[in-house]
């Protein structure tokens, strides 16, 4: 029996064309149990009709998760391998990068790709210091870097990996990170077990969380690589892929 739903947000709750929930999704979430948003944005880029209705958030990753009483998993990325990729950005210029800190999210520079993915997204990325960037522990850095050039940031840093949704950037988090840790600390806290819940998502940096739980669902926009390794592909997030998916599991 199912007991708890994990959902990505980009591609799979949120439309990339209107960067907003169909309403066959609010219906089918109306009608679910416990409801968690996993997610690689973080608290404050959370959209207003996201940040009520769930019972717990995995952020960034699962580097952060919190429910209504706080954290309840907080990892940031290892303090030397952070300043080294903001080094890299900042003073030496080799790729750009957007950094999430509990309590912002900039980026180093508002390149053309940064600016695509911003739209992309529906989100206006901003610009912040060199000196800000190192002024809090960082969670996750979204690394503006093509599919194989992973290597220029991770020839340098000892405990971070990078996972992809897009071909725009990678997310990087620590070895021990990414949204499987988020599921596992989640569930604990319910006190649900894996086979007690199912996994929502279309990007390669769902493919830990699917891993976590018992049922798995690939969005029909999902890459070839996720539906090959989800227990089912449902429709696309913008033709009711959410809904038809929870009336299959018997959810409604």
């Amino acid at each position: 029996m199912i007991k708890a739903a994990f959902f990505d947000i980009d591609g799979t709750l949120l439309s990339f064309k209107t960067h907003a929930m169909p309403e066959s999704t609010k219906r089918a979430l109306r009608a679910l149990r416990e409801r968690v948003i996993s997610t690689g944005r973080s608290m404050l880029e959370l959209v207003d009709e996201l940040k009520n209705g769930f019972d717990a958030y995995i952020t960034l990753n699962g580097q952060l998760c919190l429910d209504e009483t706080g954290a309840y998993r907080d990892v940031p990325v290892d303090a030397e391998d952070a300043r080294t990729i903001v080094e890299h950005a900042y003073r030496e210029h080799r790729y750009d990068i957007l950094v999430q800190q509990p309590e912002a999210s900039f980026v180093s520079r508002l390149s053309d790709r940064v600016r695509t993915v911003g739209d992309k997204v529906g989100i206006q990325y901003h610009e912040e210091s060199y000196e800000k960037a190192l002024s809090a522990p960082i969670y996750q850095f979204c690394v503006f870097v093509d599919p194989g050039e992973e290597h220029v940031f991770l020839d340098y840093t000892h405990n971070v990996k990078a996972t992809r949704w897009t071909e725009l950037f990678c997310d990087v988090v620590p070895q021990e990170g990414g949204k499987a840790y988020g599921v596992a600390a989640t569930l604990k806290r319910f006190g649900l077990e894996p086979e007690e819940a199912v996994a929502f998502g279309d990007g390669q940096n769902d493919l830990s969380m699917f891993e976590a739980v018992g049922t798995s669902v690939a969005m029909g926009n999902a890459w070839d690589s996720v539906k090959e390794r989800a227990t089912f592909v449902t429709n696309d997030v913008d033709d009711d892929g959410i809904y038809h998916a929870c009336r299959r599991l018997g959810l409604l």
